[in-house]
């Protein structure tokens, strides 16, 4: 029926009524007669555009509803009806049909009969089909209503018969149509919702029982139907369900549902404000609501004229402003990762912020939307910044500090958040880094004996979220409610103390703290280094002995900052202290007497001492010191006040055995140190004043050991000492020193007769400057004739240089005579000279350079003519090790040198010199022979002289990549197949 008059447009259809000729009658008067009215849509979704955006150019996107459809059954009390539009019409008389409860499909699709019954369906909004949930009457004017010349549009009116809101439900929503609008006001999700909620269905889990859903039905305050669509105002909240029962509603067939509030107001089938309301928790498990509201608004567009379209808003809005944690909350270790005792978030709610469909997309289609009831982060709208959260953290001694972070939503309905929080986690490294500004806060639960131990300035906190893993291999879980600590920069004095400029250092909880409290690990740690800290003292400031290296790494409550001595497992318990390999990690870079690796004589430190370092007190650490088999395994680090309290000690102690020499590994030369029970000793005292004045004493102490040069010299020092205090000359005392030539220059030994008891006794010298230590010898032996014989000009060198700094490493030279200083020996008319100095450090042979001269001479004067010759022959030898990569030095040399005279009256005058020499020469690879021959002749007569030298030089080089025996010959396989060439057959 189409009436132009006041825009009627409607269907009727009539169920068990015939017309009699006068009026309509049931066609079986035994069964029940209906009418059914079907309306044209009663609403339309929109795009809606987010606040300060411009609408589209154009018309914006749009979904039309389905129809809808009335039906009414006859009165008891009424046998017919008259044949008339307007009794069609007259709704009030006859009685609204319902759905009812439980059913969801009707008998067919795109019916409205269930169970053989036709039922009133409503669809609004788009896609939410809608009954009624009371008795209920429709009010309307079955004819034209005029009024000052204009008629009114017809529209029937919902009225509740106990005159209050009328109590809609819904029982179902269509799905069958294509997706809904991206950036409509409702979600898929939220239609499933409303279903959950007001369809008063009972939720059964099979073999498990019903849930208790959290039903109510919507509350309209208006609803007309007209011809243009709907004009309604209904509104609807909820309890929220048991958390507990999210994987029941899925075994139940529906989605845990999140929706909290719903408002919705529409004129003529167009939305004028709808407001969706989902709960949900930020991640640090504050409860909180995601608001969406959609207003129509009137704007100005040039050649559009006044143009209305949804605007869309999002909120968050905190319901629960405080949230407690620690013990028994569901954190993995007790919520020792977890400083704060609880966290009050000031935001009530935020600013706007970008909608979840426009945060992030599907990765794999850009184009697709957000897939309804995904987590987001909280971002501002327009700049897309994440909104910084203010929050007021209570330690574990009740002070506050407050910071800012951002959060994400994590609506109820997510069943399984922990894959989104991963991936959202991981979007930007630093996200949960949050500035404290230096605010002191306890990092742990002090001991009860040392209130504020574990307080400090902290500068930035990066959170975690969820359940920290046990093991290694494990994947941390990502559970809302559970923030933790990942890592934190903070001020720590103990390592201040040591290190005055180290500043805010990177610190993360230690394993063994989490896994089982401060009290089980060895040293009372609760914190580590996320960058150990190395400590070194320099040779010069530490005993001249060694350049101590040790690794700060643990933070504890009442012994400061110490190294990581222990070892532990993979759930984070103590076992026993570090072995040999961990031991040379951890102290890598320790040098002795200069660049001796001291790690390499490390032993490891016994298991029945690892609690008594961190328990040792000063008079215990003295009686140590004294004791001659007293130890301290590891360094031991402590401060202490002065007794003015002027100031602070800060005190470096260490006493170890150092074990025998290890082999070598592949590619590293033999260190050149016997160890045979040495100790070392290492007692370093800075004195810091509040003036920043550092005061320092340090003594040091190697005992009982050798210095072997490539196995060539050795020298044993029974006891080498070193005193350095403020202002003061270090003080070196060394005895018991005894150097020996080994192999094949041990026929040294034999001039030892010649040398002092101890040569670093009188006579003997020690310099000491600001690189290195020099000590040694240096005399001359008295010149030895006897007979023809002559010995003179003999010195003997040996000097020990122990540099503080630098890759030298220890030296040791010996030399007899000089270059510049050779010795000379005569017999008779026979004579020559030579020296020799050898130079040895940790890289083994470092120069070697000696030469040796014989020859004789003769003189004949007979009056007129007198003359004379001389013949010298010599050898001279090099070898310098490269530096920086160039390659070995090495020369050997050997020469003839004859000369003679003749003068006649002294008028005539004829010399002749010849000089021969030939040369090898060896540059790493590459070497070269060269010849050497000059012959030079001399004549003078009386004023007249002339000089004629003949020369001749000749070299020979070898190709610089010529190939070695071995590099010819590879082991395997042709070096045997080489032997096996050369040895006997066997006969037969």
């Amino acid at each position: 029926m189409v009436r132009p008059a006041d825009m009627l447009v409607v269907d009727i259809s009539l169920v068990n009524l015939r017309f009699d000729g006068r009026r309509l009658v049931p066609r079986d008067p035994g069964g029940p007669a209906f009418v059914l009215a079907g309306l044209p849509p009663q609403h339309v979704v929109e795009q809606a555009v987010l606040a300060g955006s411009t609408p589209p150019p154009g018309p914006v996107k749009a979904i039309i509803c389905g129809p809808t459809t009335l039906a009414f059954s006859l009165p008891a009390d009424v046998d017919g009806l008259e044949l008339s539009l307007e009794a069609l019409l007259d709704w009030e008389r006859l009685v609204p049909l319902t759905v009812p409860v439980g059913l969801q499909n009707p008998d067919a699709p795109g019916s409205t009969f269930f169970q053989g019954v036709p039922r009133s369906v409503i669809e609004f909004p788009a896609r939410l089909l809608i009954t009624y949930d009371e008795p209920v009457d429709w009010l309307s004017r079955p004819e034209p209503h005029e009024s000052d010349g204009r008629t009114a549009l017809w529209h029937a009116r919902l009225h509740g018969t106990q005159d209050g809101d009328v109590l809609l439900r819904a029982f179902a929503a269509v799905g069958d149509r294509g997706p809904l609008l991206v950036d409509g006001p409702l979600t898929a999700g939220n239609l499933d919702d409303l279903v959950t909620l007001t369809s008063r269905a009972e939720l059964v889990v099979p073999g498990d029982g019903p849930i208790d859903v959290p039903s109510a039905p919507l509350h309209v305050e208006q609803f007309m139907v007209t011809p243009l669509g709907a004009s309604v105002h209904l509104h609807g909240v909820w309890e929220a369900p048991h958390e507990d029962d999210k994987t029941r509603y899925l075994m139940a067939g529906r989605p845990f549902p999140e929706l909290e509030a719903y408002d919705h107001i529409a004129g003529l089938g167009r939305d004028q404000y709808v407001r969706v309301v989902t709960r949900g928790r930020l991640t640090t498990g504050h409860r909180a609501s995601h608001v969406r509201e959609f207003r129509r608004v009137f704007v100005a567009r040039p050649n559009d004229g006044i143009v209305a379209y949804l605007q869309q808003e999002d909120r968050i809005i905190v319901k629960q402003p405080e949230v407690q944690y620690g013990q028994g909350t569901g954190f993995t270790f007790a919520g020792r990762e977890m400083p704060f005792g609880s966290l009050r978030i000031t935001d009530r709610t935020t600013p706007l912020i970008q909608p979840p469909s426009t945060t992030q997309r599907d990765e794999t289609d850009p184009r697709k939307p957000l897939r309804d009831r995904d987590a987001f982060w909280v971002r501002l709208l327009g700049t897309g910044a994440d909104h910084q959260f203010t929050l007021i953290g209570t330690d574990c001694e009740g002070r506050t500090v407050s910071f800012q972070m951002p959060l994400v939503f994590v609506p109820d309905g997510l069943v399984d958040p922990e894959p989104q929080l991963a991936a959202l986690f991981a979007e930007v490294p630093g996200r949960m880094t949050c500035q404290l500004g230096g605010q002191v806060m306890a990092m742990a639960q002090p001991p009860a004996d040392a209130p504020g131990s574990t307080s400090h300035a902290v500068s930035t906190l990066t959170f975690g979220l969820g359940s920290i893993a046990r093991n290694a291999g494990e994947q941390d879980r990502h559970v809302v409610g559970r923030p933790y600590v990942r890592a934190a920069t903070v001020h720590v004095p103990a390592v201040e103390e040591f290190l005055p400029n180290a500043g805010d250092v990177q610190v993360k909880f230690n394993g063994t703290y989490l896994q089982q409290t401060m009290e089980k690990h060895p040293a009372g740690a609760y914190l580590q280094l996320e960058n150990p800290i190395p400590l070194a003292l320099g040779t010069e400031q530490a005993g001249g002995v060694a350049s101590p290296k040790t690794v700060l790494k643990l933070i504890t409550a009442q012994a400061g900052v110490v190294p990581d001595l222990y070892k532990t497992d993979a759930a984070g318990a103590v076992v026993g202290a570090l072995d040999v390999k961990d031991i040379r990690e951890a102290f890598g870079g320790a040098k002795l007497l200069g660049t001796i690796p001291l790690d390499k004589f490390l032993p490891a430190i016994p298991d029945d001492q690892l609690g008594a370092l961190r328990q040792l007190g000063d008079e215990q650490i003295e009686a140590i010191l004294r004791a001659p088999d007293g130890l301290l395994p590891a360094p031991v680090l402590r401060v202490r006040d002065l007794v003015d309290g002027q100031g602070k000690e800060l005190r470096y102690v260490w006493k170890t055995k150092l074990g025998e020499r290890p082999d070598p590994g592949a590619g590293e030369s033999l260190l050149p140190v016997i160890m045979d029970n040495a100790m070392l000793t290492l007692d370093a005292r800075t004195v810091r004043s509040q003036d920043a004045v550092d005061k320092s004493m340090v003594q040091g102490k190697l005992t009982d050991f050798a210095l072997d040069f490539a196995d060539i010299a050795r020298v044993h020092i029974s006891e080498l000492t070193f005193t350095a205090g403020a202002g003061k000359k270090p003080d070196i005392t060394a005895s018991g020193l005894e150097l020996t030539f080994v192999n094949d220059l041990e026929f040294i030994n034999t001039l030892r007769s010649a040398l002092p008891a101890d040569v670093f006794g009188a006579g003997a010298y020690v310099d000491v400057t600001a690189h290195d230590i020099r000590a040694g010898y240096k005399f001359a032996l008295p010149a030895l004739e006897i007979g023809v014989f002559r010995l003179a000009n003999v010195s003997l060198t040996a000097e020990l240089v122990i540099p503080f700094e630098g890759d030298d490493g220890v030296s040791f030279r010996f030399s007899v005579s000089e270059r510049e200083h050779p010795f000379n020996v005569t017999v008779s008319l026979l004579g020559g000279g030579g020296y020799f100095s050898m130079l040895v450090g940790t890289r083994g042979v470092l120069q070697i350079e000696g030469a040796i001269e014989f020859g004789g001479a003769a003189a004949l004067n007979i009056g007129v003519a007198r003359g004379g010759v001389s013949i010298m022959a010599g050898i001279r030898f090099t070898l310098r090790k490269g530096e920086n990569g160039e390659p070995d030095t090495v020369s050997l040399s050997g020469y003839l040198h004859c000369s003679g005279f003749l003068c006649v009256l002294g008028i005539v005058t004829v010399s002749v010199e010849f000089y021969l020499e030939l040369t090898y020469e060896k540059h790493g690879h590459q070497s070269v022979v060269r010849g050497k021959g000059t012959l030079t002749v001399s004549v003078r007569i009386a004023f007249f002289s002339k000089s004629v030298t003949l020369e001749l030089e000749r070299s020979f080089s070898g190709a610089p990549g010529d190939p070695t025996f071995a590099e010819c010959v590879p082991l395997e396989p042709y070096w045997r197949e080489y032997c096996e060439a050369y040895a006997p057959q066997p006969h037969g």
